[in-house]
């Protein structure tokens, strides 16, 4: 899964690119006048956050409410569920801005259908993917 973290200091245009699903929006509020991006710890996952750089932060001074607006994109070259590289990647768009009520796109006729396929095929037994990994010390 390929992710991308972006940081500006105001509204970016919204991506044209037709690949992104429609983009969901959410304020963020922040605890405190900082905020610092870190990935959880990414296990054996070697490339999710490489060591040697530092976390990202964002740098504009915040609001007095501490408001930070939050755009995520999504694509998958295949919606199917599993485990598997399905060329899904992410783009995720952060800058300072009062808290509004967030944006949610409006379900296509495609994707209820979809959600209600998965839905019935979850209701059955369910496929085990677990695998088990040597434990090295």
């Amino acid at each position: 899964m390929q992710l991308t973290i972006q940081i500006h200091d105001s509204p970016p245009a919204p991506e044209t690119d037709n690949t992104w699903e429609p983009a969901e929006e959410i304020s963020l509020l922040a605890g405190t006048d900082s905020i610092h991006l870190a990935t959880v710890d990414p296990g054996d996952v070697t490339d999710a956050w490489p060591e040697e750089e530092p976390h990202l932060r964002v740098h504009p001074s915040l609001d007095d409410d501490r408001g930070v607006r939050m755009r995520l994109y999504c694509h998958a070259d295949d919606p199917e569920p599993g485990i598997g590289d399905h060329g899904e990647r992410h783009l995720i768009q952060l800058w300072p801005a009062p808290v509004t009520t967030p944006v949610h796109p409006p379900l296509r006729e495609e994707d209820l259908l979809a959600r209600a396929e998965y839905a019935a095929n979850r209701s059955g037994p369910l496929a085990d993917y677990t695998t088990e990994l040597p434990v090295h010390d």
